[in-house]
């Protein structure tokens, strides 16, 4: 049985057997999670501990640290509201705003993660360019392609592993970066010379605590579970 409802709630189906979350999707017409309601509530909740977690993080540093924390509040948020069902989100926000929201982010973060001459690539800001680029993914496509959808299953499967494991740690730690740098030097002829020369540093973890793997495994598991739902709805 068909139930419209207003904003980002349209076109949620309702089984006739038992209460069903929504979630909706793509240029207005709703695709729907099939998962129990108290897992719905639970899924919600823990999105919303972990946006809450990386904005107490957020809160508490600066700069780069700032930027990345504040990707995974905005990610933790999309998909509490992607796992609420709409007897519990009352605020409707569209759809469109979700995409242009994650688009922007993950253009972002993908132009930040390939580096300057001044900073090196980081692997970390492409991996979180690809989670925002899965967040757009699925709060765009009116039927999501079976292969891709797939592929990000696993990815996340993978990623959840890292974090259990802390790889992503060694991802983190130790990435270099280049910084221009005056740096004194005697000539042969003994005179003082200040050529500029590029000097290899290195960055500060964007990680941090260990508090923030365990947000992440849970982020990544969640967001497989939620892609693995989607695809198998008709």
């Amino acid at each position: 049985m068909a139930n419209e409802s207003a904003g980002h709630h349209a076109g949620r189906v309702a089984s006739s057997h038992s209460p069903m979350p929504g979630m909706a999707m793509g240029h207005g017409v709703g695709v729907h999670a099939v998962v129990p309601e108290w897992l719905a509530f639970a899924g919600a909740a823990m999105f919303l501990v972990i946006a809450a977690s990386h904005l107490r993080h957020l809160m508490r540093t600066a700069g780069e640290r700032r930027s990345w924390h504040a990707c995974h509040v905005l990610m933790a948020t999309g998909m509490a509201f992607m796992y609420a069902s709409f007897s519990i989100d009352s605020l409707g926000v569209p759809t469109a705003l979700w995409r242009l929201v994650f688009a922007a982010a993950g253009t972002l973060a993908a132009l930040w993660a390939i580096g300057t001459a001044s900073r090196a690539p980081s692997a970390i800001w492409l991996l979180t360019s690809i989670d925002l680029g899965a967040m757009f993914y699925m709060w765009s496509v009116r039927r999501l392609l079976a292969p891709l959808s797939w592929l990000l299953v696993a990815y996340f499967v993978l990623a959840a592993a890292m974090w259990a494991l802390d790889a992503h740690r060694q991802l983190d730690n130790g990435t270099p970066s280049v910084s221009w740098r005056m740096l004194p030097e005697e000539s042969a002829s003994g005179a003082l010379t200040v050529p500029v020369r590029a000097v290899a540093t290195t960055s500060r973890s964007l990680i941090g605590e260990l508090d923030i793997g365990v947000s992440m495994f849970a982020m990544a598991l969640g967001m497989a579970y939620m892609l693995a739902v989607m695809q198998t709805l008709p």
